[in-house]
């Protein structure tokens, strides 16, 4: 509330003073302290021309009440407090022993200095009296921050002892002297004794220890305005202090891309040791403000030297890693600790729990099973560890993994398959690769170049593969690529969109006048059943056969039947269907068969077996079969009905041949045999 107070004062002040007529800029930095009953005042220019002009012009310091009482005054009166401007040589020789009053002298009665700069100088010489003026008004403004006496000397301070502990004040310190535009310098301060001077305890301090300097570093705009430096002090025991760093030291950062904090340091001994500092900043009235919180600083002195791996050798079942390190303070050292990962990058663990006597260099350790990163880091008294660099090692190995074990895999509707197996327990396991074949006794072929890390895979399948089956294995492979043996191999079934092949059906008749159907079963591999139907005219189909059927088959339509067709189908392990071709018969008319004989003729001079046929003008075609001992039948030839003959030209003496043909005309098929031995 008091605040809000404060500000609202400060607002009604404004526009009181200032409702006529537009303030002019403030271009003098005013400060204003309260000390025992008395108002000190410190002022500096902008600029060094500014400060030049002034030191022979001087300043004007007016006073405004402004409160009485907590109340504020509508009209204040404007009371003189006097002229102000630097104290003449002559009134600095009493000094002449300090170095602050010395410099500060220096900087206003100088030699050389000069007060413009004019066309007639050339241009290094504008340039060296701008540098020297800029360097006096900086140098002379450090001096009056180092003492409020020599700020009053400088006609940069000054003291206001007709005050009134009730009130509230507005101080306006004017240059005497105008710029170009006839308008003078000018700044404000407001003083109420009612709140005191703001004086913050230095916070945000953060420290860093780099061998034996102590570093502090804290926020630069909390404290702009208020403090000009920081003192530092130090204690060994956190009671008794005293001051490493007083008012004479001054250090910022100046970094563009930073924030700007004040930067004070310390110097301690390169012992482990423990010191506590508190800092306080002192302001432009030769005042201080309270101490900040104590900072606790653990001086632990560092090695700043790493080891190195100098060899990793196999002794045994063991292996022997040796290391080098420059030489180092022995008190400072504590051991050695030896570490390893799987990975270059880590995560490192200890090998030991112990460590390493700090006069050895050499550690015996298991041998990984198959390969492993070491680093060796040298702890010293804190327990700090100073790593080295890692190194490989690897162990020679050609034992392959063992088989992999649980393979599973089930194709879905579109052809994709996700196979599962167990991961190996082997530590030195890279991953897995797949093999897949069309049949069990093909070679195993990779399904993919690339390594399966995991224990799942997922693979996809066209549909129109013609295998309905697919044969998979799995083998493991180590980081050395060692390849174990397959697993046991699975069988999956493919889904299938496509029918088996149709069979075949043939019409014969036998010596006694039977009609024979003959059924050359469907080339599909995936074909679990033929039926053979027979359909009379107006009737259901009816179920003759149904069952495997490996190779060629007869079957005796009974003559009781009547008149029909026969048809087959073949079935595959989905369900779908290869019908044959529909075959009309009518068993009471056997004797037609007869109509068809095969008779053959063997002519040794021109090495051809002729086969020939009396056909009764009937259209169709003769489709010729011919196998020897232990072979099947295999289509040589199929001719016209009506040319009556075939001539078999690939024979070879001695062998016997069995011919089969088959013939087919309108409405009609017959199968007839015959047994050539060729001599």
């Amino acid at each position: 509330m008091k605040k809000v107070l404060y500000i609202l004062i400060l607002v009604l002040i404004g526009s009181t003073l200032f409702a006529q007529n537009e303030a002019p800029k403030p271009s003098i930095q005013v400060a204003g302290f309260i000390d025992n009953g008395k108002v000190l005042l410190r002022w500096a220019p902008e600029n060094h021309v500014s400060w030049q002009r002034a030191n022979k012009a001087g300043y004007t310091i007016y006073r405004k009440t402004v409160i009485r009482n907590g109340k504020v005054i509508d009209k204040p009166d404007s009371t003189l407090i006097g002229m102000f401007q630097p104290v003449p040589l002559n009134g600095w020789k009493k000094y002449v022993d300090s170095s602050t009053f010395a410099i500060a002298a220096e900087a206003i009665y100088g030699s050389g200095m000069e007060m413009t700069v004019t066309s007639q100088n050339s241009f290094f010489e504008q340039v060296n009296i701008a540098r020297d003026q800029q360097s006096r008004f900086s140098i002379g403004l450090l001096c009056a921050d180092q003492s409020f006496t020599v700020a009053q000397m400088m006609g940069l301070g000054a003291i206001d002892s007709t005050v009134k502990t009730n009130e509230a004040y507005l101080y306006i310190v004017r240059s005497n002297y105008t710029d170009s535009i006839e308008v003078n310098q000018v700044g404000y301060v407001l003083v109420d004794f009612s709140f005191g001077n703001l004086l913050p305890r230095p916070f945000g301090i953060t420290h860093q220890l780099n061998g034996c300097a102590v570093t502090f570093s804290m926020p630069y705009e909390p404290f702009r305005g208020i403090y000009t430096n920081f003192e530092l002090e130090r204690s060994t025991d956190g009671n008794n202090f005293f001051t490493v760093v007083g008012k004479n030291y001054y250090s910022m950062s100046t970094t563009d891309d930073d924030a700007q904090s004040y930067i004070v340091s310390d110097s301690v001994k390169l012992e482990a040791s423990t010191y506590y500092y508190r800092i306080r900043g002192r302001t432009p009235f030769d005042t201080f403000g309270p101490y900040s919180d104590i900072i606790e600083v653990n001086v632990m002195p560092s090695i700043d030297v790493t080891p190195w791996i100098t060899d990793i050798k196999e002794v045994d079942d063991k292996i022997a890693i040796t290391w080098a390190m420059d030489s180092v303070d022995n008190q400072y050292l504590k051991g050695f600790m030896v570490y390893q990962s799987a990975n270059h990058d880590g995560p490192f663990e200890p090998v030991f729990k112990d460590l390493v006597d700090k006069s050895v260099n050499l550690s015996y350790t298991q041998k990984p099973s198959d390969y492993s990163y070491y680093r060796i880091a040298a702890i010293d008294q804190f327990d700090r560890p100073y790593f080295s660099s890692s190194r490989l090692f690897q162990a020679k190995d050609s034992i392959p993994p063992l088989p992999p074990t649980g393979l599973k895999g089930e194709f879905d509707s579109t052809g994709v398959v996700k196979f599962t197996w167990k991961y190996g327990n082997e530590p030195d396991l890279l991953g897995y690769q797949l093999l897949y074949s069309a049949t069990d006794s093909d070679e195993h072929t990779l399904l993919s170049h690339r390594i399966i890390y995991d224990s799942t895979y997922t693979a996809n399948f066209p549909l129109s593969l013609l295998s309905c089956k697919l044969y998979f294995k799995l083998v493991a492979l180590d980081t050395r690529y060692n390849t174990s043996r397959p697993s046991e191999p699975i069988v999956l079934v493919k889904p299938d969109t496509i029918p088996p092949s149709a069979p075949v059906l043939t019409l014969e008749s036998d010596s006694i006048g039977n009609t024979r159907v003959s059924i050359a079963p469907s080339k599909s591999s995936d074909v679990v059943r033929h039926t053979l139907y027979f359909e009379g005219e107006g009737n259901t189909p009816r179920e003759i056969f149904s069952g495997t059927i490996l190779a060629d088959t007869s079957f005796i339509i009974n003559s009781n039947l009547g008149k029909g067709i026969v048809y087959c189908t073949a079935v595959d392990i989905t369900g779908r269907k290869g019908i044959s071709s529909r075959i009309p018969i009518n068993s009471a008319k056997t004797s037609e068969l007869e109509s068809f004989k095969v008779n053959y003729k063997v002519n040794i001079d021109e090495g051809r077996i002729e086969l020939y046929w009396d056909a009764k003008s009937t259209d169709g075609i003769v489709m010729i079969y011919r196998k020897t001992k232990n072979e099947k039948f295999k289509l040589i030839g199929t001719v016209n009905i009506n040319n009556y003959k075939f001539n078999d030209l690939s024979i070879l003496l001695g062998n016997i041949y069995n011919y089969k043909t088959i013939f087919i005309a309108k409405d009609k098929s017959y199968q007839f045999y015959l047994d050539v031995f060729y001599k």
